[in-house]
């Protein structure tokens, strides 16, 4: 059987979003920058033929060669948009989630540090013959 999780960040499995394809969330982002003549805006900002853009703004078919033209054009900002339309939040959300599962690995190391710290103190308190009698 497939796995269809794949580890992002941390020690937590998502599921891929495989309901919105590059395509799709490339044709979304054109249609809500531009609302009328999108592939005609798409000709002139990416410097696409006609039929490539049509074929994005109708189909969602965005080639390698079209996404670095993309790219190109318009720069993080199109990367930033992308993600946020793909994994459905920002970057900067992306960014706190990974900071509080740090804090929280952190949090998990340094209570694992005091228990170790309080079972050496405890064994350390035994007295000699105690952990050397079983061994007698």
């Amino acid at each position: 059987m497939t796995d269809r999780t794949w580890e992002i960040v941390g020690q937590n499995d998502r599921e891929l979003p495989f309901e919105k394809t590059i395509g799709d969330a490339v044709r979304g982002l054109v249609r809500k920058r531009w609302s009328s003549n999108a592939a005609k805006m798409l000709e002139r900002s990416w410097d696409l033929d006609p039929k490539t853009a049509r074929n994005v703004v109708g189909q969602g078919n965005v080639s390698e060669r079209t996404l670095t033209k993309a790219i190109r054009s318009e720069g993080w900002g199109f990367l930033l948009a992308l993600g946020q339309e793909l994994t459905g939040q920002t970057y900067d959300q992306y960014l706190e989630q990974r900071i509080e599962e740090t804090r929280r690995v952190h949090d998990r190391i340094a209570a694992q540090r005091q228990r170790l710290r309080a079972l050496e103190a405890a064994r350390a308190s035994q007295p000699d013959h105690l952990e050397h009698g079983a061994a007698d």
